[in-house]
């Protein structure tokens, strides 16, 4: 797409006593004038106007400040035109640090034009881009819509998600009041096509607010912070796949006998016996008894527990499946089986992969 730059127009009438700038109106009587000291913007022509904008370093964006409102809320909005992501950096050089990144999907505000770059800020970034990286004046007002997204926030305490417009229509799941989905389409009778993870339905109009958000850059502190949450996250996902199958390992060996001091899997094992053996197929090693597993990996906090993590009560242990349960070798009457986590005063929680 070819860029354009947009020189916005001054509209300055100038009238005996009165200067006319687009949104508002100075008047000065001809006694005033003569009291007061000369105003910032002398009545003097369009000359002076200029002049007078120009030392105060308004310089090429004295069209950001004088514009006619019908210009709207494009005049200093503008959009990425790359790919990926192009670096905004700390000064209009090539060679400078970059501070953040401006992606393919981000708008941005227009702080100042420079000769073949432009200052910006997007989101909580803010420095200098190739003019040739963004899309700016009129063809931001027309491509405003490829960059902005509809999103519903909920206002009601739950509201249904439907299979269609209307009540008598099948729920599909629920949404709680604060929550923000996309709109995915027009609205039809009031209701709105929302995508709530992987289902799409459809909402009453009454209960949401709808508002268009846009996308934006982010600073070099952002982007890392982010990729270390992410990078956790997808740590945490390997670790509850890893203790699922602990857990899917162990539930194996439901139904078989409890023995005091064993630890078989199959013909009998007490507490830590079991939870060490199943550890062991996984090639894990694990203290034998509850009062050493205490001390086993690192500790977390129950409302953090996973699907692996040793559940350490006074003299027991178990296994956390999730949902509040475990899988453990109970006693000779229950052999191995599963029960609430919370049966008991729980000492800790341990993560051992």
């Amino acid at each position: 797409m070819e860029k354009t730059h947009i020189r916005r127009r001054i509209a300055i009438s100038v009238v005996t006593g009165m200067i006319m700038i687009p949104g508002r109106a100075i008047t000065v009587s001809a006694a005033e004038e003569a009291e007061r000291e000369q105003p910032f913007v002398q009545v003097a022509g369009i000359e002076s106007v200029l002049e007078k904008c120009y030392e105060t370093d308004v310089k090429e964006n004295i069209n950001l400040y004088l514009v006619p409102s019908e210009e709207g809320e494009y005049l200093n909005m503008a959009f990425s035109d790359t790919d990926d992501f192009t670096y905004i950096r700390s000064a209009p050089d090539e060679e400078s640090d970059w501070v953040g990144k401006l992606y393919g999907n981000s708008a941005a505000e227009v702080l100042e034009y420079l000769d073949g770059w432009t200052k910006i800020r997007s989101g909580s970034a803010e420095g200098y881009v190739p003019e040739d990286a963004l899309i700016t004046g009129e063809d931001a007002r027309i491509s405003a819509g490829e960059y902005a997204t509809d999103k519903a926030t909920v206002t009601a305490a739950v509201l249904n998600v439907r299979d269609g417009q209307g009540t008598d229509k099948p729920v599909l799941t629920q949404v709680e009041q604060g929550e923000k989905y996309i709109i995915t389409g027009e609205s039809v009778d009031g209701w709105y096509p929302v995508k709530v993870g992987e289902i799409d339905g459809w909402v009453c109009g009454e209960y949401i607010v709808e508002e268009t958000t846009y996308s934006y850059g982010e600073t070099k502190e952002e982007e890392e912070e982010r990729i270390a949450e992410e990078k956790a996250r997808e740590e945490a996902a390997q670790k509850a796949s890893t203790g699922q199958s602990v857990i899917d390992y162990a539930c194996q060996f439901i139904g078989n006998p409890y023995v005091w001091g064993g630890t078989s899997l199959t013909d009998g094992a007490d507490c830590s016996g079991f939870v060490q053996s199943v550890y062991a197929h996984f090639g894990v090693s694990l203290p034998r008894t509850t009062y050493e597993m205490v001390n086993a990996g690192y500790a977390v906090s129950y409302e953090d527990a996973m699907p692996g993590d040793l559940i350490l009560y006074n003299g027991h242990v178990g296994l956390y499946m999730g949902d509040g349960n475990i899988v453990n070798a109970m006693n000779p009457e229950k052999g191995i089986g599963i029960c609430s986590a919370t049966y008991a005063q729980i000492i800790s929680v341990r993560r051992v992969l």
